[in-house]
Parts: structure tokens; C-alpha cells; sequence
């Protein structure tokens, strides 16, 4: 696990509380988990998995603890740093959409606060000044491209605010 991501928590040694079933249900109904507990633990989403070696659980185990009705799997540093390849799902025999299933389990983990420091920095830069950075007059010049146009912040931040992302922690679902 990279540094940046140290802020997740190890699961090793962990011991959890009690199933809950009301949490399967609740990822069963987002997009791609209707077919969540066809998952047989064949671990091939596992062995394709191109961040298997950089992430405290692999996506198998992820399967796992979803089916266990485990809310802890928010935690995970693989609901983050899944690079969204879809080879897990291509592998899957039972052709579940564990990538879909990835993208809903870190909408539910952002809105209960668990999310990367990097990923609030870039949404507020990308509100304030509609880029997720500011690129250098030297890279322009290198690459002999015409100067940065000006943007409008005010037709972005519209956009934004339609998209209600800055109000992400508030929502509930």
C-alpha cells in the first residue's frame, strides 16, 4: 500500500461484529449488484487484478465481506484504488459487475466521510478554478501550443452546482 493511501485500515488480524444483512441488500440494490451473491469465491477477479499487490484486501475478499453484510469492506483501500480496468468482471464466471459494484460501494463510503484527502482537494480546485490543476506557461511553450484560454468559473460552478457535487457528504440514499 502506498503511503498516500495509509490512511485506510489494515484488516489483518481484524475480528468483525455481527452480519448484517440489511447492508447485502443494500449493495445488492445498486447498479451491478443484482447478481452479487452468485460470487462462489473462485478468486479469478483476484488473480486478474492489475492493484492486487498495492491494496490491504483483494477484491475476492471485498466479494466477501459484501456477502457477509460487512459495512467495514467501506474502509478498504480496493474501493479506492481500484483502477476501474473491468478485468475482474471480464474474469468473473458468473459474470457479476464487480467493477459497477466498486463505483457504488465509494459513493455509499463517500458520503459516510470515508474518502481520500486528495479526492476533496481536486473537487474543490476543479469548483474554484474549473481545472483539476493549473498547467505551466513552460509546458505550453515546450509543446509550442497557444496560451491557456481563460475559462468561465461562473458556467462551471453552475454546472457543478447542478451536479450537486460539492454537497456529496449530505446526500443520503
Amino acid at each position: 500500500m502506498t503511503e498516500s493511501w495509509g490512511q485506510f485500515k489494515s484488516f489483518e488480524g481484524k475480528k468483525f461484529k455481527a452480519l448484517d444483512a440489511e447492508f447485502t441488500n443494500k449493495v445488492s440494490s445498486l447498479i451491478g449488484g443484482k447478481d452479487l451473491t452468485a460470487c462462489f469465491q473462485c478468486a479469478k477477479c483476484s488473480a486478474g487484478c492489475p492493484v492486487s499487490d498495492k491494496v490491504n484486501i483483494q477484491i475476492h475478499e471485498v466479494m466477501r465481506m459484501l456477502l457477509f453484510g460487512l459495512e467495514a469492506v467501506l474502509e478498504t483501500d480496493m474501493v479506492w484504488l481500484c483502477s476501474t480496468c473491468y478485468t475482474c468482471q471480464e474474469r468473473c464466471p458468473q459474470g457479476i459487475d464487480i467493477t459497477d459494484i466498486l463505483f457504488g460501494l465509494k459513493n455509499m463510503a463517500f458520503r459516510k466521510g470515508i474518502r481520500p484527502t486528495g479526492y476533496i482537494s481536486a473537487r474543490e480546485s476543479l469548483y474554484e478554478t474549473g481545472r483539476l490543476y493549473e498547467p505551466t506557461d513552460w509546458e505550453r511553450d515546450d509543446l509550442e501550443l497557444d496560451p491557456v484560454p481563460e475559462l468561465n468559473i461562473a458556467d462551471t460552478k453552475k454546472m457543478l452546482d447542478r451536479m450537486k457535487l460539492m454537497n456529496l457528504e449530505e446526500e443520503e440514499e
